[in-house]
């Protein structure tokens, strides 16, 4: 055994391996072969052969239109609509492109999309809203609605300006990507 702990046997090894390796790592660099697709640009499928479902352009988190009580759905014109998993991403999605011409959100209990701009959004509450993240907000079409749940659930019933005034403040929205 050398003092660096290998032996001729590993070192034989690595050197036999190594040209293997550059060779691998050449393959993909030759002219005239087709050039790779970012990642990102990569469909997937999932196992049972049912497309991903799309991904949030702010963080990446998927958004399960069945399963989330609480995303919003931006369109800008000539493009189709881009689903944003929380008031967190969507604040941010609309700071940046200011072209969005409708934001919807998802009405807690009426279970359809409503304008967010008109809707009262439910926040800082105990409420259990299922695939949110932080911070939670439940949004609802009627303030009567947000009023009974803000009763139950404790939190504050904003209107859209307040809330992306008050998610500006905090530290999700501070250290978005």
């Amino acid at each position: 055994m050398k003092p660096d702990g290998t032996t001729d046997k590993t070192r034989r090894h690595l050197l036999q391996t190594l040209p293997v390796l550059l060779g691998l790592l050449l393959t993909g660099c030759q002219p005239g072969s087709p050039p790779s697709q970012p990642a990102a640009a990569q469909p997937t499928a999932r196992p049972d052969n049912k497309p991903s479902p799309p991904a949030c352009p702010i963080c990446g988190m998927p958004v399960i239109r069945e399963e989330s009580e609480n995303f919003f759905e931006a369109t800008i014109p000539n493009q189709p609509p881009v689903l944003l998993c929380s008031a967190v991403c969507a604040v941010v999605y609309t700071d940046r492109h200011p072209e969005v011409t409708r934001l919807d959100v998802f009405d807690y209990q009426r279970r359809t999309l409503v304008p967010a701009q008109t809707a009262f959004h439910l926040y800082e509450s105990k409420l259990e809203v299922r695939a949110a993240m932080p911070p939670v907000t439940a949004s609802f079409a009627v303030r009567s609605d947000a009023e009974t749940a803000r009763k139950a659930h404790s939190g504050r019933v904003l209107t859209w300006e307040e809330l992306r005034r008050a998610i500006r403040q905090t530290n999700y929205y501070k250290t978005s990507p």
